[in-house]
């Protein structure tokens, strides 16, 4: 995946950056404020990110536009509070939120991988896996992922192991509970019949044997299990319904869109309130975006762009309820409350046995442990492997980290032993810049993505100019697509003009604080005319 063009702007003023390349690219300027951390931001807002722009930086007034290729594949993704427009091949694809982008980027540009949170299956938010190849300047943390709130450490850790195929989720802990309990009470029922057996050939009074106490321990620990499943049904119900409430709307639309034709033998259509022949489609309840649906061409890319919607929605609803039917079927076994057996409660019945029909019942008892007992083995076993599987995975992630601190410095006393710091241990300065330079080039090399590794202040806190050399040499063997931004003194200014190891785009001249200019306005203007976008009428 190779970044060419990332563009802010609005009706009034805009930038555009193409001058990166394929390699090793680093943004400088000789003061801060110069627009280093906008375009970063901008790159990464527009791939999903919570946006952390300079707090003077009214984001919400702009238009984010970026255009990258994979696989041969130019893209161009535009980006306006939460809605996304994406141009592909001679297609526009609206997406009113990340969870429709990050749906259509999982199955038709790089899949994004799947964990478990909240007891839901759900795949991972840009937020969350964009930190696998990026870096910002600020609420940058060794010690947790950036931005900690709905995600933590916890979940990038699943997230690699989910992105490199190990450690695929077995039984669920809730699973695993109700297999144990279906195991007991069948080992109860085989240790009831037996005693049965035995007791009807005595002339001993049964004992009774039933204790309050475990009755109620039991009972409580099974409405636990209930209300675990009985959550995640009910939000999983919820969703369901908001993903049907979606798809219902994008079928009014079409349906709306459809029934468009300016070929009318009697007249035209115009807008009742102000006569005029052109009608537009909202993106979305912000407005984020509006396009002139009155010409063919336009309203035909909708109709695609919203068929596409509806297929996917369809898609969710099919998982969804998939979904749902586990956990119903998970409920239903939790609630089968029926007693084992009669013998259960008391230990005789009758005067005599069919001892062919104890046989016949054990051995079902048996067959049934013996089916649960393997089943429970050997997800132990695939849980031990998968452990280990991670835990090695891990090592060598760690170990690759270490191998590259001792290279960028060769006198430095820290060791990693995660890929986090403890609490009590957050890096800061000149150590914390090492951290962060060395995990994403041992996340870049152990992962082997082909996302672009991007470092906002990649010499944070004076990283020497000999540490400095080796990071650009290093970074520099990998295959990825390198973009770097910093600050120089004045006593370094043109340092980077005569390095053919990397593309230099300098700042230097920006004015403070105003990277956006009305000389850019009609070429954003024509990027989003690419994309049909009417940036006129926002």
């Amino acid at each position: 995946m190779i970044i060419k063009t990332i563009a802010v702007g609005n009706a009034q003023e805009a930038y555009i950056e193409k001058r990166i390349n394929e390699n090793l690219n680093v943004i400088s300027s000789d003061d801060n404020n110069k627009g280093k951390t906008i375009i970063i931001q901008s790159l990464m807002y527009c791939l999903g990110n919570e946006p952390v722009f300079p707090s003077s930086f009214k984001f919400k007034k702009y238009y984010y536009i970026i255009q990258f290729e994979h696989e041969n594949t130019l893209y161009t993704l535009s980006r306006k509070n939460d809605t996304f427009v994406l141009y592909v091949g001679a297609s526009i694809l609206i997406f009113d939120n990340v969870s429709e982008l990050k749906r259509y980027w999982t199955k038709h540009i790089l899949p994004l991988p799947q964990i478990v949170k909240n007891n839901i299956n759900r795949i991972v938010d840009p937020e969350l896996f964009n930190q696998i190849f990026f870096v910002g300047q600020d609420k940058k943390d060794s010690a947790n992922v950036a931005n900690k709130g709905f995600y933590s450490k916890k979940d990038f850790h699943n997230m690699l192991y989910a992105y490199m195929g190990i450690g695929e989720k077995g039984l669920t802990i809730e699973e695993i509970s109700v297999e144990k309990s279906k195991l007991k009470k069948l080992k109860e029922e085989k240790k009831t019949l037996l005693k049965k057996h035995k007791i009807l050939n005595s002339k001993k009074e049964p004992i009774n044997y039933i204790s309050k106490h475990s009755d109620r321990i039991a009972f409580e620990e099974k409405v636990k299990q209930i209300e675990k499943v009985k959550d995640s049904l009910v939000e999983l119900k919820n969703s369901r319904n908001r993903t049907m409430n979606r798809r219902v709307k994008y079928e009014v639309t079409l349906k709306e869109l459809r029934s468009l034709n300016r070929n009318i033998s009697t007249g035209e259509l115009q807008c009742l309130d102000c006569n005029s022949r052109h009608i537009g489609y909202v993106s979305s309840s912000d407005k984020n975006f509006t396009f002139d649906v009155s010409t063919t061409e336009v309203r035909s890319q909708i109709i695609d762009s919203i068929n596409e919607k509806i297929s996917s929605y369809t898609e969710e609803l099919d998982r969804q309820t998939s979904e749902i039917n586990m956990y119903q079927l998970q409920l239903q076994d939790l609630l089968d409350d029926e007693s084992i057996s009669l013998e259960s409660i008391v230990l005789y019945k009758d005067d005599f046995t069919n001892i062919k029909t104890v046989e016949k019942e054990l051995a079902i008892l048996e067959e049934k442990i013996i089916k649960i007992t393997s089943s429970l083995k050997l997800n132990e076993t695939n849980d031990y492997d998968a452990i280990e599987k991670q835990n090695l995975f891990i090592d060598e992630i760690i170990s690759e980290m270490n191998f590259v601190y001792k290279q960028i410095d060769p006198n430095g006393t820290l060791i990693f032993d995660d890929i986090f710091t403890k609490k009590n241990e957050v890096f800061s300065g000149s150590e914390a810049t090492e951290f962060h330079l060395s995990k994403l080039y041992a996340l870049a090399k152990v992962l082997q993505h082909p996302y672009p590794i991007v470092i906002d202040s990649f010499r944070a806190e004076d990283l020497s100019t000999d540490r400095e050399q080796i990071v650009i040499n290093l970074f520099n063997q990998l295959e990825n697509q390198i973009v770097f931004t910093t600050t120089l003194k004045k006593e370094e200014i043109g340092k980077y003009n005569l390095l053919n190891t990397l593309n230099h785009i300098d700042y230097s001249l920006h004015e403070p604080s105003k990277i956006l200019k009305k000389e850019f306005s009609d070429e954003f203007h024509k990027l989003a005319k690419k994309l049909m976008i009417n940036i006129a009428s926002n």
